[in-house]
This record gives C-alpha cells, structure tokens and sequence, in this order.
C-alpha cells in the first residue's frame, strides 16, 4: 500500500526529534558552546596581517639622508627597527635565530648618489621561509623605497619647473596617482576571513549532526520500528533534518551577530538576504550529512565520511586560498562544494553589499545540489527501508 504524507506525522516527528535532541544536556551544550568558542579562535588566529616587521639596519654611510632613509621604515607602523648592527655576519646570526624579518645594508656613498640622482645601493635581505609573508614584507619595502625616491624627485622637479618657468618655458605638471581601496579599506584580513567562517562552522555542524542521527537510529535498532510504521519516508527525514536546521539557522544570527559587534566586521548587505541564503545553503549542508548517512553503518564511519568531506571543502572553497589559483582540474571539483558558492555569497554580502542581482547564480546553484542531494538521499532511504 502506497504511504501518502501527513502534516499530522511529521509535527509528531518533529516533537519527539526536538525533545530527545534537547533533552541531552551534552547535546545542547555541542550545539552552543562549540560554534562560539570556534568563532572566537578562529577570529584571533585566522590573522594574515603582517605587522610588527622586524629589521636589523647596518647603516655604512651614516648621513642625514641615510637617516631619513631608515626613518621610512622605523616611522611606520608595519616596520620595527629591532637592532642596529655593525657588521652582515650579525644579522645573519638573527636571521638564522628568527630574530628578525630582514636586514638592510645601507651602502656607503648613499647620500651622495641621492644627491646626485644616481642609483643609491641599498641591500636587503630577507626571510623567505614563509613565503607569502616575505611577499608582503618585501612590497612593505618597495612602498617605503619609492615614497622616499619620489619626495626626493618632487624636490629635484620642483628646481628644474622653477628655473625653466622663469624662462618662459612650460614644463607638464608631477602626476600624483591618488589611490583608493573598495570593500576592505582597513586591509584587515579577520574582514576577510570571519565571514567565511560563518560557513565553515555551519558545514561542520549540520553535516556531522545529521550524518550521525540516523546511523545512531540503526545502531539502537530503533530504525526498523520506523520502518514498519506508517511514518512516509519523506516524514522522517523532514523530522530528522528540521531541529538540525533550526540550530544552524540559529548558529547564522549569533555569529553574524558576534562578528558585527565585537569583532567590528563590516556589514554592508541586507540581512535579512543573509538569512534567507543562509536557509538555502543549510538545505544543502544537511542533505549532504543526509547522504552520508545513508551510506554508513555506524557512527564512526558517518563521522569520518564527514571529516572527508569537510576538509576538502575547506580547501576548495576559497575560504583559504583563492580558487583563480588551482589548477584547471581542482577548480572543476570547487563547482560540486556548495561552500564554494556560500563563501562568495557570504563575503558579498558583508564587504560590497550586494544582492540579489548580483549573487543569483550562487543561489541557485546551491538550491540545485541542495535539493537533487536531498532527493537521492530520500530515495535511497526509501529503498533500504524496503
């Protein structure tokens, strides 16, 4: 006989997955605790931001402009001048001590070259053992170079415009680039990456929860007293899957939240857009936990299905490393991880403001696996249950 669906069955589901799902005190306390305190660490140790640069300086040429040279980098709020030193075995010695970030040798005759406006040598060193720090450290140099080349070019040009304009000859003004940033204007890598977090903590929640519930089922054996009820297949995977969904939605409103106010993120978007993608995406999350568990036969094999998933998703999904940059092959798997969409839909919402317009492909591609995930995950459940 064919099982119809009844909403009296599924609110019948959902009170008794509500009640045995909060009535376990280390239950809630999974569900509440771990969410925040993973925000927390995330947000203090998730930091990129280069700051603090230490250098050691040999200064041969010991002059007013080879001063005034350093001075752009002990000014700055990026550099700190940790020693001065007196010879390159020294600061070789800190190098190999971790002492510092870089060295910088000021040649002899520096002030003279500036004087004369001929190449000035300066030699710099640095530790490239993180290499995308010392990328950063070394365009810190480059600004801090050319901020100094280019007051003394003004001062030169300003002479030469002076004397050629009191002879009558026109001279083409200085071209100042005026430079702005949109999005980030702090440069601040948490306005980056605590959005995306937001998807990380809701991925790992909602897929390991619901990937357990219903192999937990199995292995009381309480699974084939539903199966032989009258409860529709569909009945019970809504019953399983809505408390899960209500947490998670839950989680969204309290590190949004959290992010907004302590940690000073910025939010330029519609909130309410957020909840209502952040709805979608849970639906995906947990028909992927769903599928998972219709594949496992114990706890232990939901639980790593779920850490399989979740690591690659992590590294796919643009969360750490951009996905421009992968190979051709890895990008095409990115296009399977609902993360991927979520993360981009996440930041646009917190640092352009976008919406709808902008981000309805996301939407709708995470809807698509969301829901044909959801469908197999249903049917599959269905024909075990036969």
């Amino acid at each position: 006989m064919k099982q119809t669906i009844k909403s009296k069955n599924i609110k019948s589901m959902l009170k008794k997955e509500f009640k045995q799902l909060f009535r376990d005190k280390k239950m809630r306390t999974v569900l509440i605790v771990p969410p925040i305190m993973m925000l927390i660490v995330f947000a203090y140790a998730v930091n990129t931001d280069v700051n603090e640069v230490r250098i050691a300086v040999l200064d041969e040429d010991k002059t007013s402009e080879s001063r005034e040279f350093t001075g752009r980098f002990s000014n700055s709020t990026y550099f700190n001048l940790y020693a001065s030193i007196d010879s390159p075995a020294q600061a070789v010695k800190m190098l190999d001590r971790g002492e510092v970030d870089f060295y910088m040798q000021i040649k002899k005759n520096f002030s003279r070259n500036v004087k004369k406006g001929i190449t000035a040598e300066v030699q710099v060193i640095v530790d490239g053992s993180d290499s995308s720090r010392a990328n950063v450290i070394m365009s810190y140099i480059n600004t801090a170079s050319m901020n100094y080349i280019r007051e003394h070019l003004k001062d030169r040009v300003k002479i030469v415009l002076l004397a050629r304009n009191s002879r009558g000859i026109l001279m083409p003004g200085v071209i100042e680039p005026e430079q702005r940033i949109f999005f980030n204007q702090d440069l601040k890598s948490k306005n980056f990456f605590l959005p995306g977090i937001i998807g990380l903590l809701i991925t790992l929640t909602t897929i390991m929860l619901t990937s357990m519930s219903i192999v937990k089922e199995k292995e009381a054996g309480t699974i084939e007293q539903i199966n032989v009820s009258p409860l529709h297949p569909f009945e019970y995977i809504i019953g399983k899957m809505a408390p899960f969904a209500l947490t998670a939605f839950g989680h969204i409103c309290i590190i949004s939240t959290l992010s907004i106010s302590w940690f000073e993120v910025p939010f330029k978007g519609s909130f309410l857009f957020l909840l209502a993608c952040g709805i979608i995406y849970i639906l995906s999350t947990l028909a992927i936990g769903l599928f998972i568990s219709t594949i496992s036969k114990t706890q232990q094999q939901a639980m790593l299905s779920s850490f399989l998933f979740f690591l690659p998703a992590i590294l796919f999904s643009g969360f750490i490393f951009p996905i421009y940059s992968m190979p051709e092959s890895i990008q095409l798997i990115t296009y399977l991880i609902p993360l991927r969409y979520f993360m981009e839909i996440l930041r646009g919402i917190f640092l352009k403001g976008v919406g709808i317009t902008v981000l309805w492909d996301d939407i709708l591609i995470m809807l698509i696996i969301g829901v044909s995930l959801l469908y197999l995950s249903v049917k599959r459940y269905h024909k075990r249950a036969e």
